[in-house]
């Protein structure tokens, strides 16, 4: 390994979205969240133990199909995979446990990709996936995790930030304010600079394979939208793709100095819900280092449900209707034909969040398991927290027809019955539904700015928006903001979300810092203060303090 790697590898921080570690003892048993089944392999996530056990029993073009049904990336004979090393013990030895990693990827015809502190983010070939998971050096492999973008101008004039334009700036351009757009992709960013975006735009991808496009004009879209509200701050893209790619992104970001990050993503069960978790956590040190983390509240306001288990007739099955109906613990969702739609639930029994890992989780144990239409079982996510996992069970699956799919949630083994939550992503239709305590992570931390999205041109709250509270009983939103409005990337009206929203919030703020003397701290209190509040009289778990409004 060359001594660029071993660098790369000696600094980190956490993990992300649906997957947080509870690390005991060298080689303990697993504690991977996430898309889980029994695999009969300790250290291996459940999705990667059935690829490779189809490899071994039917081949690579069997392996390949598996791969694309379950949204693995293979590239030939390879997978991308993350392998967890031991993270207790002080900077050196979390160091050398991710550097024996590496060397074991190497030997294995592995191929380095990028580290953070006791994560390596790899290449494997997939003959060797169940050697590297066997090897003494890895503690754990599982599947890289990935934020979804939340996509669902006239927010310009709504907000009253044109009226802001034209007040001479307090700030020469020496010190005009820069905002970090740090989002998945920016598709033809560079074909709008001078036009929609500012002819100096820095961009910087974090993405293993250096593609700042990465096949989405998503960030470029939210770009045009802080321009046009701040047409005169300085704009810095950054992608990534994944957890790992994220931590060395947000460490890049802070040493860069900026003011402002603008992220119009989410992950759904990547923590307990009460601000804490790894991501979390990358919102909390850019907070510390000055910077306002302006935070898409999320999409989920449709497509999610939460509840306490119950289960009246004994049977070990949630229970979602009365009882006694036939179909009482069958939750039906519908989904388009070729669609890839994800199922995610977790309960509340994370534990204490101590800065790097969830510890202290009672065990408590369900199991998630998804039917098709004619109520056959299509998969099941069966991961056993009584080893200590996060309560986290998740399916990734794509629809070969469309039509209603169903889910059930077992009850393994509990000491009490648990508060229940599920999201389900790209379903058009839920059959029962809870928008309240839908906010998405990290937007449920308190160090960040969150924004739902409410219509440009009506003021109505958009049904998709996520709303609070969070599981700590704390309001989110923090404040609502435009969506349904025009950019150059996505036409005329057609850009909904809260990504939209929060670009508008974001360019904001940086607004008011280049035309004022006002500190962030004091920019963010007079935002609050002349919020338009809609709905119930003061801050509410539907608008926040209300629509953004600079103007009185």
């Amino acid at each position: 390994m060359s001594g660029k790697r071993l660098e790369i590898i000696g600094w980190g921080a956490a993990i992300a979205m649906g997957l947080i570690l509870s690390l005991g003892g060298w080689r303990d048993a697993p504690v991977l969240a996430g898309p889980q089944r029994d695999s009969g392999h300790p250290f291996m996530e459940a999705r990667l133990a059935q690829l490779n056990d189809v490899y071994l029993t039917e081949g690579l073009k069997a392996a390949r199909r598996f791969a694309r049904r379950r949204g693995i990336q293979v590239q030939g004979r390879m997978v991308q995979v993350v392998v967890e090393a031991e993270q207790s013990g002080s900077d050196l030895e979390v160091q050398a446990a991710a550097v024996l990693v590496g060397r074991a990827v190497e030997e294995l015809g592995g191929r380095i990709e990028v580290a953070h502190r006791h994560m390596v983010q790899n290449m494997i070939p997939l003959e060797s996936l169940q050697a590297l998971a066997e090897n003494a050096a890895a503690r754990f492999v599982r599947l890289p995790l990935r934020p979804i973008p939340l996509t669902t101008s006239e927010g310009v004039a709504q907000t009253g930030a044109d009226r802001w334009h034209a007040v001479p700036a307090y700030r020469n351009s020496g010190e005009a304010p820069v905002v970090c757009v740090l989002d998945l992709g920016f598709q033809d960013y560079k074909s709008l600079l001078g036009t929609e975006l500012p002819v100096d735009t820095e961009a910087v991808s974090f993405r293993t394979d250096g593609d700042i496009a990465a096949g989405t004009p998503h960030g470029t879209a939210c770009a045009e939208i802080i321009h046009d509200m701040a047409p005169n701050a300085k704009l810095v893209l950054v992608n990534y793709s994944t957890d790992v790619e994220h931590h060395n992104a947000v460490e890049w970001i802070i040493n860069r100095g900026v003011d402002i990050i603008s992220y119009s993503l989410g992950w759904l069960s990547a923590g307990a819900g009460d601000g804490s978790g790894p991501i979390c956590e990358d919102v909390k040190k850019a907070h510390q280092a000055g910077i306002v983390w302006v935070s898409a509240a999320g999409n989920s306001g449709r497509q999610h449900w939460q509840g306490r288990f119950r289960d009246r007739n004994q049977d070990g099955w949630q229970e979602f209707d009365e009882a006694g109906s036939k179909d009482a613990d069958y939750f039906g969702f519908w989904v388009d034909k070729g669609e890839s739609f994800s199922v995610w639930i977790n309960w509340d029994d994370w534990g204490s969040w101590n800065g790097s890992r969830y510890i202290g989780s009672e065990g408590n144990d369900y199991d998630l398991y998804v039917y098709d239409k004619n109520r056959n079982l299509v998969d099941s996510s069966t991961y056993r927290q009584s080893n200590g996992a996060a309560p986290i069970e998740g399916l990734v699956l794509k629809a070969r027809a469309k039509g209603w799919r169903y889910l059930r949630i077992k009850k393994r083994s509990a000491v009490r019955d648990c508060r229940m939550e599920i999201f389900v992503v790209n379903a058009s239709e839920l059959e029962h539904v809870v928008p309240y305590g839908s906010i998405n992570v990290p937007a449920d931390s308190s160090y960040a700015l969150a924004v739902g999205a409410t219509d440009w041109a009506g003021d109505f709250p958009h049904p998709y928006t996520s709303m609070g509270p969070t599981s700590d009983q704390r309001i989110k939103p923090d404040l609502t903001a435009p969506a349904g409005v025009s950019t150059q990337t996505y036409g005329k009206f057609n850009f909904h979300g809260t990504s939209a929203s929060t670009a508008h919030v974001a360019g904001a703020i940086a607004l008011i810092k280049e035309k004022t003397s006002y500190s962030l701290d004091q920019i963010l209190q007079l935002i609050k203060i002349r919020a338009l509040d809609l709905g119930t009289a003061g801050k509410d778990n539907l608008f926040g303090d209300g629509r953004l409004k600079l103007a009185k």
